[in-house]
């Protein structure tokens, strides 16, 4: 019986030691993690010409035109090119968001702020193009420091409009035969 009681003061005071681990702040169920975003002003997602579809392969460009929905993928070790059409709802899909959204950067938490950021990186998913500039969305750097990206959920939307594009590109096909160039002759 003897042998019981420092096996029993010790589970409860293991017990009793991890009760408060909980962070103080907010109820209200928000992400506190996730970093805040301030709308850009410039430049104007209406004006875009042009999003190169990034992938993680870097030898393949993919280009949609946003007001043709002509997409170009491109070899450049081979500078074999393709050229496809989407569908005008898939093109209207994307112009209609495009249209309705703007750019956020996130704001990282303040330093005084407890909150660690995890190390992570991704990829962005697409460079948006204007006549004169353009834009790489949807990089994050760290959890709570992320690049330029569309405001809210609408990130999100147009990096899965873009995959399933990827993902459907034996189905996209234009009004004319396929063409097949090849830029290095």
């Amino acid at each position: 019986m003897n042998k019981w009681i420092p096996l029993t003061i010790g589970g409860a005071f293991v017990l009793l030691s991890f009760q408060n681990c909980s962070q103080s702040g907010s109820s209200s169920g928000a992400d506190t993690n996730s970093p805040r975003q301030t709308k850009i002003d410039d430049p104007n997602l209406k004006q875009a010409q042009n999003i190169d579809i990034l992938t993680l392969d870097d030898s393949i460009k993919i280009n949609l035109d946003l007001s043709t929905g002509r997409l170009t993928q491109m070899n450049l070790t081979t500078g074999q090119s393709v050229v496809k059409c989407l569908s005008s709802s898939m093109v209207g899909t994307i112009n209609d968001l495009m249209n309705a959204s703007s750019l956020c950067e996130s704001k990282p938490p303040a330093e005084n702020e407890d909150i660690a950021c995890a190390q992570v990186y991704r990829y962005p998913y697409a460079q948006l193009n204007w006549s004169d500039k353009s834009q790489k969305v949807g990089e994050y750097v760290d959890s709570c420091n992320r690049g330029p990206d569309l405001c809210g959920q609408d990130g999100n939307i147009l990096r899965g409009l873009l995959r399933d594009v990827v993902a459907r590109w034996d189905e996209w096909s234009c009004d004319f035969e396929e063409v097949s160039i090849n830029v290095r002759d």
